[in-house]
């Protein structure tokens, strides 16, 4: 037990120092931009994560509750002049609410009708970003957002930003695995397996599947609010279903309904086309090509299968300790 207990000690002190060294070691802006935009992307695999992953209830519309929390964050700050907490604050509880309104008309479909549904959501909630022309500013978008100020410190250069994105990403992973583990999660992955079975159990379905869009609506707003502030600019061309399409993504290259799946595909689809921009407009026709070749070889995500050879390598090491011993 000691000893386990030193291994874990050992490798959270490793990843901290892993965390720490990201922003010395990266050479340019360029570099810390896309290592911040992985960490935002982790924030909203996750949110797909808890809604497809472990609910079973499909959305292509996470790109709306994104921009509603971008939006949000951008309104409150630059017109209400409101500070990081406060704009984080109503971007979160906006984005709750309309996870509710986009939830009560989900619940009545499922499958395909349920992806055309969300999709449908999110194209509406563009359509209103780029109508409603007093309040969003158009096509235009809104400019001049400012740097979080947090106790006197300005997080105003991508270097500073990514320790509060991270601070974040690592809020939002801890939440996630404890989540799973409660009466909640538990009911969670009960309506993903059986929507009856779940029923019959005493489950309320309903209710949590009404939670599970809340929430996955929730992280979205958290990155959306941390996009808005470190880009200091949103506008209707970010929030489109293809982004919703690239957030779906996230989850299942890494793995649906496992914690870290969207940690390694928000790496996986934003280091991916950057890695390839070489080929110009060869590019996303290998991108998708990629994508392709790891859905079909790896149907649950790679994460599971990079699991199971850790667990293998280590079951031969043990059998190897054991007839050395022997």
């Amino acid at each position: 037990m000691a000893k386990t207990n030193k291994n874990q000690m050992i490798k959270i002190l490793l990843l901290a120092a892993i965390i720490i060294l990201i922003p010395i070691l990266t050479p340019n802006m360029y570099i810390m931009q896309i290592i911040n935009m992985i960490c935002i992307y982790i924030i909203l695999g996750t949110g797909i994560n808890v809604l497809t992953g472990f609910t079973g209830q499909l959305s292509l519309g996470q790109a709306a509750f994104f921009g509603i929390g971008a939006y949000t964050a951008a309104l409150m700050n630059t017109r209400g002049g409101m500070q990081f907490f406060l704009c984080l604050i109503g971007s979160m509880l906006l984005t709750g609410i309309f996870g509710v309104i986009l939830a009560v008309p989900a619940l009545k479909v499922k499958g395909s009708y349920l992806a055309l549904l969300t999709m449908g959501f999110g194209e509406i909630v563009r359509i209103v970003m780029i109508n409603w022309t007093p309040v969003t500013n158009g096509t235009a978008g809104i400019l001049g957002i400012e740097s979080p100020v947090i106790f006197g410190f300005a997080f105003d250069t991508l270097k500073k930003y990514y320790f509060l994105i991270m601070v974040f990403v690592i809020l939002c992973l801890l939440y996630q695995n404890t989540l799973i583990r409660t009466r909640t999660g538990r009911a969670f992955i009960a309506v993903r397996e059986d929507n009856e079975a779940a029923e019959l159990t005493g489950i309320d379905v309903t209710s949590y599947k009404i939670k599970a869009f809340v929430l996955s609506a929730v992280y979205c707003g958290i990155a959306g609010c941390l996009y808005a502030m470190m880009i200091k600019y949103v506008s209707p061309d970010t929030f489109t279903n293809n982004i919703s399409s690239v957030i779906l993504w996230t989850a299942i290259v890494g793995g649906f309904g496992t914690v870290a799946g969207p940690v390694l595909g928000g790496i996986i689809m934003q280091v991916l086309p950057e890695a390839l921009r070489f080929l110009g407009d060869w590019r996303l026709v290998v991108y998708g090509v990629i994508l392709l070749i790891v859905i079909l070889r790896f149907p649950g995500g790679l994460y599971p299968y990079i699991q199971k050879f850790v667990d293998n390598r280590k079951a031969k090491k043990s059998a190897g300790a054991a007839a050395g011993k022997g």
